[in-house]
């Protein structure tokens, strides 16, 4: 078992206005009846462990030859490349696994319908699904699970009920997430408090949106929060697709509409680096940060940490890895075989700068992208990003 202990003028207005138009088509996803269901796994003590419970996938190989994929709604991003690998990685371990081509759609739920749609027409037995695309998804998963595909959305929540429209879902306690950001935000503002931002990844998906609740949940109940102000609209993550460059332009218009911002809650190391960018620009001193982890991020912390001592970081682990997880629901789901371990794991901190046990990991040797709480080797994360 590997120790994952410690394995985001006019000219602003625009983007002001765009970013608010899409942060409400999350909204409206976050609204619809299904919201209930996802926000009821996280509160399912009976699906929810710690990482010293997870199993290699020796144990669930079997024997029967399976065709396994990984349908991705996104894969333009490091997190998005790292989680591809991994998933590749997990696989070679049964010599009775074949992958099948990777899938991206880029973006458009339309084009991750047909995905899905083209892997089971492809005589997939096993597929391992990033829902980007919400409960627009669910009739797709529904219809392959029906035609008995083993099928596992992961991370993403897309709704419905696990054993009638998809064979189960994983992920991480993401409103345990948000609970931790904000407590570590909460303790390092202090009684004076601040303006505290909240930027999430793609429109609607629900692993934003259910981390804002943890962080709205924390903020109402955490006597430390008091004088902390979020300034989100309630339940609205401030949507960034988890791209730097994206996140750049909303942060940058950010700063345009609020003159004073003392902490960012990102959960993207990687659209993280982003908005460190345009805070730059600004000529804007850092704030506090919350984050996934990521080289680059940590590498950043170094760099700027001594000018601006005040600037300081936590992150949560990237849990790539836990896409592994998916791919052994599935496969043993489809051999026939009981996979006890848990579904939704609970996070710890990875990286704090107030804690000398747990100092931000920066690795030159490795690119920027590179997620150092991964289950790869250095040679493998070298090779992701070339």
């Amino acid at each position: 078992m590997i120790d994952k202990q410690r394995r985001v003028p006019a000219a602003g207005a625009v983007v002001i206005t765009a970013m608010l138009a899409v942060t409400g088509c999350a909204a409206k996803k976050n609204d619809s009846p299904n919201a209930a269901n996802v926000e009821a796994v996280y509160s399912d003590q009976t699906r929810v462990g710690e990482v010293n419970q997870l199993k290699s996938i020796q144990e669930f190989c079997g024997s029967k030859p399976l065709k396994v994929a990984l349908a991705d709604g996104t894969g333009d991003n490091a997190w998005r490349k790292t989680a591809r690998a991994e998933f590749e990685d997990e696989a070679r371990k049964c010599s009775n696994l074949t992958v099948m081509p990777y899938s991206d759609a880029q973006n458009n739920p339309q084009k991750a319908i047909s995905d899905i749609k083209a892997l089971v027409a492809q005589g997939a037995d096993a597929i391992v699904v990033f829902p980007d695309a919400g409960e627009a998804l669910l009739p797709t998963l529904r219809e392959a699970f029906k035609a008995g595909v083993a099928i596992v959305p992961w991370t993403a929540n897309p709704g419905g009920t696990p054993g009638k429209d998809y064979t189960t879902f994983v992920g991480h306690n993401t409103i345990n997430d948000g609970r931790t950001w904000a407590r570590w935000t909460c303790a390092h503002l202090g009684d004076t408090g601040g303006n505290v931002l909240f930027l999430g990844g793609t429109p609607g998906n629900t692993q934003s949106t259910t981390e804002i609740k943890g962080v709205e949940e924390e903020f109402a109940a955490n006597p430390a929060c008091r004088n902390a102000k979020l300034l989100n609209e309630p339940g609205k993550p401030i949507d960034t697709n988890w791209n730097p460059a994206q996140t750049q332009r909303v942060v940058a218009g950010l700063l345009t509409k609020y003159p004073k911002i003392d902490a960012i809650i990102s959960d993207s190391g990687d659209g993280s680096l982003g908005g460190l960018r345009a805070f730059e620009a600004a000529n804007r001193k850092l704030p506090l940060w919350t984050a996934n982890d990521l080289n680059g991020f940590a590498c950043e912390w170094k760099k700027r940490s001594a000018q601006q001592p005040d600037y300081n970081i936590v992150t949560v682990s990237s849990r790539t890895w836990i896409v592994r997880l998916a791919l052994r629901k599935a496969v043993a789901a489809k051999q026939g075989i009981t996979d006890g371990e848990p579904e939704i794991i609970n996070i710890p901190i990875y990286e704090d700068s107030f804690d000398k046990a747990k100092q931000p990991r920066c690795d030159p040797a490795l690119p920027s992208n590179a997620i150092l709480s991964a289950e790869l080797g250095p040679e493998q994360l070298k090779s992701i990003y070339n």
